[in-house]
């Protein structure tokens, strides 16, 4: 009870999810604005708290940044603990994925600045999560090999994790079924035999000289993609090379200048061989053949250079960010053409959202290094996005029939049948593998 010279009161109660309440907005300030640009007091403004109702919780913004990401992963447990078989999982995801939309954000591009002992055990946790995704597909799919049930394992979270790249706005309940149709389709693709059991030691690369400004900005890119821009320092980056910090200077005006070269001249080499390929296009339904293989060319080339475009964008100067992010729209705009030259049936937005994924899907591959150690990873991404790519809207029948016979709420319309899946997409199929033969990845 509290006086004032009206009576008495009742004094204001601290809720009792106070924690969950700082961690909540904590997690989606992170999420806007980037690790380095929240403050402790941007936290406490936006719950409405002082600074140390905040340090009751939690010691630092650091603490913040860990338990909202550790937060996530134990939601994520839960999901998949609770689900008896790849079809609930599925739906169980869908729903995780519209709810938490922005933990693989958080995961992906925030949880780098953490302390190394606090990320190696996030990442221990998280694969201790992925194991039962793994077990789900092959349980679901034992004609599968080990090493195919585990790269769809891994396609059908990068499909999850899509929405946390973009900002398309649809409701809930529309989001939660096209994702889990589109997940569906992965989990189901036919996975093409001729090489799915190839896998070996990475191939070592041909050693070749290159200038030392060159030798500055691959170790850049791989540095900015490991740690964070703002972790990295110039003696970092010579150090790496074998020289100095101030000798970067005699290469770069500045360590903003590398971020710059390496994003834009990254930009350059893809729209070039976008361009390169689209002239040889005679049927604009060839469209979507040349730039899904271009993409995983790209993407299988250079993965630090993908992570780079995914995640440091908003480090560049604003002319720069503008520039690349107009490119970037053209980009995926020329993709959502494409595909709705196949699909018709699509709306624009569901043509954005479904690209998105693919390149997700994609861009996530091209950064799991035990993924690295197929030969013919090139090939069975082409397999994986065209099933994403060009499949109906309704999840196959096998999943269902051959499942639990759970079906998400949103679904009750009859679904075509598996057979009907992959013909839909065979011509598409087969013109993605015959181009993409031949790409190959190391470590």
């Amino acid at each position: 009870m509290a006086s004032t010279r009206e009576g008495w009161v009742m004094a204001e109660r601290r809720p009792r999810d106070r924690k969950q309440q700082i961690l909540a907005a904590a997690g989606e300030l992170f999420r806007e604005r980037g690790y380095h640009n929240v403050s402790v007091s941007d936290v406490t403004t936006r719950v409405n708290i002082t600074a140390s109702a905040l340090y009751r919780h939690y010691r630092n913004k650091n603490d913040l940044l860990y338990h909202a990401v550790l937060a996530g992963i134990d939601d994520l447990q839960d999901t998949v603990d609770g689900s008896a078989d790849l079809p609930s999982l599925l739906a169980a995801l869908s729903g995780m994925s519209v709810r938490r939309r922005g933990l693989p954000l958080l995961w992906q591009r925030e949880a780098r600045y953490l302390q190394d002992e606090q990320r190696a055990f996030l990442r221990k946790r998280l694969s201790v999560t992925v194991s039962p995704v793994f077990d789900a597909v092959h349980a679901h799919r034992p004609e599968l090999a080990e090493a195919d049930c585990r790269l769809v394992a891994f396609s059908i979270l990068a499909v999850f994790s899509s929405p946390s790249s973009h900002r398309i706005v649809m409701s809930h309940r529309r989001m939660e079924s096209l994702i889990h149709d589109i997940a569906t389709r992965v989990a189901l693709c036919p996975i093409g035999s001729e090489a799915a059991a190839a896998s070996g030691p990475p191939v070592d690369a041909i050693a070749v000289p290159v200038s030392r400004r060159e030798q500055l900005l691959t170790a850049a890119v791989r540095m900015f993609d490991d740690r964070g821009y703002r972790a990295v320092n110039n003696d970092d980056i010579g150090e790496a090379c074998g020289t100095t910090g101030p000798n970067v200077y005699n290469h770069f005006d500045t360590k903003l200048d590398l971020l710059a070269t390496a994003i834009t001249r990254g930009f350059d080499r893809r729209d070039l061989a976008v361009r390169q390929a689209l002239s040889r296009v005679a049927d604009p339904r060839d469209t979507l053949v040349e730039l899904l293989r271009v993409h995983i060319a790209f993407a299988l080339a250079d993965g630090h250079l993908v992570g780079l475009i995914a995640t440091e964008l908003g480090e560049l100067p604003d002319s720069v960010r503008k520039a690349c992010l107009r490119a970037q729209r053209d980009y995926l705009s020329l993709w959502v053409r494409a595909l709705l030259e196949i699909r018709p049936g699509l709306d624009t937005v569901e043509a954005q959202f479904t690209v998105s994924a693919a390149l997700t899907l994609i861009g996530n591959a091209a950064r799991i290094s035990q993924l690295h150690r197929r030969t013919d990873l090139a090939d069975r991404l082409a397999d994986l996005c065209t099933a994403l790519l060009t499949d109906e809207k309704n999840p196959p029948a096998a999943l269902v029939d051959g499942g639990s016979g759970h079906i998400p709420r949103s679904h009750s319309a009859q679904a075509p049948a598996l057979a009907d899946t992959a013909s839909a997409g065979r011509w598409l199929r087969e013109n993605v593998c015959s181009c993409s033969q031949g790409l190959r990845t190391s470590t």
